[in-house]
């Protein structure tokens, strides 16, 4: 025993000798140039160790090595690719003979990374893959000889695999730069701080970092901490307890603060994540709250979204409205390998707007999406704060209307702005949506469905189906915005809708009501509103049915024209400004800015009325001329007293603005009309004339005035 314990001092004593020999009679440093000569001679780059290497024995073997720096080329804004102001590294001895590596702590300070692309694509990092010596080492490898077939592999003994352990490492104030000039953009990490606990495969341990730093005008900051396990083969790894916290502004944009924690991560297990995001863009504020279950296989292709929900508070001037809440739940899967998304079971809704289906994404140069989406309800008009506004308001105030002409010269810029399409060449989307009710601009429609394509510029909305009014309406339109103005082409049937409470809901205005089929088939160019009204091209036929045209009263008009036959005064009966028929049709053209008819053509069974004439849709104005046959019996609207005039024709003339068409009689064409009645109301005044003047009736000068008095009135 004795024996023993003196070989261990012995060994002991050679050992601590050896130790103070190496330190004694070795110095560190002395292997510098010979440092500097092995990294110049693989990179081609200097390394510069301008402060002292220190070993370092107890409790483990190491060394701590001072300022040190790997210089850059010629021709880049810093020296230094990488530096430190000091870094510390040790190893446990003992453990290395039982294939134990057991590192002690690892600490960096004052570390940098500096990286440069040149505009002519140079970077500081060229050269430093050592590639260029690849060609000896393959020749090397071609020299040596192969085994032959009779060669016998000599068997090896089994490794026993090493265990490692770390006390931890620790990085401070370390930065970076990363500029590339030949794309303009600049990236700097100005301190980052990470820390590890002691670290170990298989057992957990602690990991935090802090960073600050800015991406172009973007300056940003973060920190974070996590419990991480590596797995004891070191092919995979968890995570528990995360929570990360970021904040990032610039002189538009502010995210105050972005939050994101996670309960546990595992490879093909489900894991808990809770995010919140608050901050500004211009012109809108938000505060968004979010969560969601999460899985990534074990094959890290398919990550899986379960019970996904976002909402989302919004304020700003940009916006529909001045506050909107924005909500989302669905069920998401994304395949990495393809960059689609699926979402088989989506619900979304902004404010009282709610939508229910399912759609995917696919990403590309040009996205794919696909959709199928049903809602109860829609009611756009209450989503964007617009509706059944009075027609007081649209109309506007005649005593102010030299100010309403100059606000319509000076909106003449917005007439003319065109739609920005452009994203209709960034997408190509496909999909449905069906709603049980549905109101847009005051018209309500119900039982709608749609059916809609984007792609390659081309907006193809392939049928519009609904219940419109007691009617039905089928549409088609499609916008083209490839060429230098958009085209467009668009088809509508409606069927039996009811006009008047249309026209009432719509443009406030009922002055015709009846059943109503009509056929739209239009194209033009350009989609800015005085584009529309200048370029729009084609027809739109129109046939009503048991109606009235509301504002004016053809019957009365017609026993003023038979009071006006006879010298007399029309008799003023109190009636309804409207004029009933059975049915109307019309064939309206459209071009060069005109609407216009030929072929209007109104029926009852007490008028037969046809007209012709055009409107403005650039000046709103309308120049129409209507002839009215009486051909009934006193049965009907207008009484005996119209059985005088049956089988009259008179003609009555529209004229005036959309917003107040005038209604009047012509009289002079009236009288044209008629030789027998003109010849009647010369024979009259010539009676009348002779009543009121005796002899002095046939004096030449006298009868030259009368017929002077009838040609002025009859033209």
């Amino acid at each position: 025993m004795k024996k023993i314990i003196m070989a261990l001092v012995a060994i002991l004593v050679v050992v601590v000798i050896g130790i103070a020999a190496l330190v004694a009679l070795v110095d560190p440093n002395q292997f510098k140039p010979m440092i500097a000569e092995q990294v110049k001679k693989a990179t081609g780059r200097d390394l510069v160790i301008e402060g002292d290497i220190s070993w370092r024995f107890f409790p483990s073997i190491g060394f701590d090595i001072g300022k040190t720096e790997f210089r850059n080329p010629q021709g880049f804004a810093e020296p230094n690719l990488a530096q430190f102001e000091q870094a510390e590294l040790s190893v446990s001895v003992t453990p290395l003979f039982s294939q134990q590596l057991e590192i002690g702590n690892v600490s960096l300070l004052g570390g940098r990374v500096f990286i440069q692309t040149l505009e002519n694509g140079v970077s500081n990092l060229d050269g430093l893959s050592g590639q260029d010596k690849t060609g000896s080492a393959a020749d090397q490898s071609v020299a040596e000889p192969s085994p032959t077939e009779t060669e016998q592999p000599v068997p090896q003994p089994e490794q026993q695999a090493w265990q490692i352990s770390l006390a931890g490492v620790e990085i401070n104030n370390a930065s970076a730069l990363i500029i590339d000039d030949k794309a303009g953009s600049k990236t700097e990490v100005e301190r980052l701080d990470f820390s590890i606990d002691q670290f170990a495969p298989g057992e957990w341990t602690a990991a935090k970092f802090n960073i600050t730093g800015s991406a172009g005008e973007l300056s940003f900051s973060a920190e974070g901490q996590t419990d991480l396990l590596i797995a004891k083969t070191l092919d995979g790894a968890e995570l528990k307890a995360l929570s990360f916290k970021a904040s990032a502004k610039d002189s538009v944009n502010d995210i105050r603060n972005a939050t994101i924690s996670l309960d546990s991560f595992k490879l093909g297990e489900w894991s808990t994540i809770e995010f919140a995001i608050e901050g500004q863009v211009p012109d809108l504020s938000f505060n968004t709250q979010g969560s969601t279950q999460l899985m990534v296989d074990e094959a890290v292709k398919v990550i899986d979204l379960k019970a996904a929900k976002v909402n989302v508070d919004a304020k700003g001037t940009s916006l529909p409205r001045p506050e909107m809440k924005i909500g989302l739940e669905a069920d998401a899967k994304y395949h990495l390998e393809n960059g689609l998304a699926e979402l088989p079971s989506l619900k979304a809704s902004v404010n009282e707007l709610a939508v229910a289906g399912s759609a995917s994404f696919q990403s590309a140069d040009i996205p794919v999406i696909r959709f199928d989406l049903s809602s109860d309800h829609i009611d756009v008009d209450a989503f964007l704060g617009t509706g059944n506004e009075s027609a007081s308001s649209q109309q506007g105030d005649d005593s102010n209307q030299a100010g309403t002409a100059g606000a319509n010269t000076g909106s003449a810029s917005e007439k003319d702005k065109e739609p920005d399409l452009s994203v209709l060449k960034t997408l190509d989307l496909a999909g449905k949506l069906a709603v049980g009710q549905f109101k847009a601009a005051n018209a309500h429609m119900s039982d709608v469905t749609l059916a809609m394509t984007v792609k390659n510029g081309v907006f193809d909305l392939s049928g519009l189906d609904a219940k419109l009014y007691q009617g039905t309406i089928h549409a088609t339109a499609k916008i083209d915005a490839n060429g230098k103005l958009p085209t467009y082409r668009v088809t509508k049937k409606i069927k039996g809708v009811q006009v008047q409470p249309l026209l009432v809901d719509v443009a406030q205005n009922d002055t015709l009501a009846g059943s109503g089929d009509i056929t739209v088939n239009v194209l033009g160019t350009g989609l800015a509103e005085k584009r529309i009204r200048e370029n729009i091209a084609g027809t739109v036929d129109i046939r009503f049915a048991d109606g009235a045209i509301y504002g004016v009263n053809i019957p009365e008009m017609i026993r003023e024209a038979r009071a006006t036959l006879k010298g007399q005064k029309a008799e003023y009966v109190k009636e309804e400004k409207k004029t009933d028929f059975s049915s109307m049709s019309s064939t309206i053209n459209l071009g060069k800015g005109i609407a216009s008819t030929s072929n209007l053509d109104i029926d009852s069974p007490l008028l037969r009325i046809n007209g012709n004439g055009s409107t403005s849709l650039v000046d709103e104005t309308i120049d129409f001329a209507v002839n009215t046959s009486v051909v009934a019996t006193s049965k009907g609207q207008g009484g005996k007293d119209i059985d005088e005039v049956a089988d009259l024709t008179v003609p009555i003339d529209v004229k005036g603005h959309w917003s107040e068409p005038a209604f009047s009689l012509n009289i002079a064409q009236l009288l044209k009309q008629n030789n027998e009645l003109e010849q009647k109301a010369q024979r009259e005044v010539e009676r009348g004339l002779e009543k009121l003047l005796g002899d002095k009736a046939q004096d030449e000068d006298i009868k030259k005035a009368a017929d002077k008095l009838l040609k002025g009135l009859f033209n």
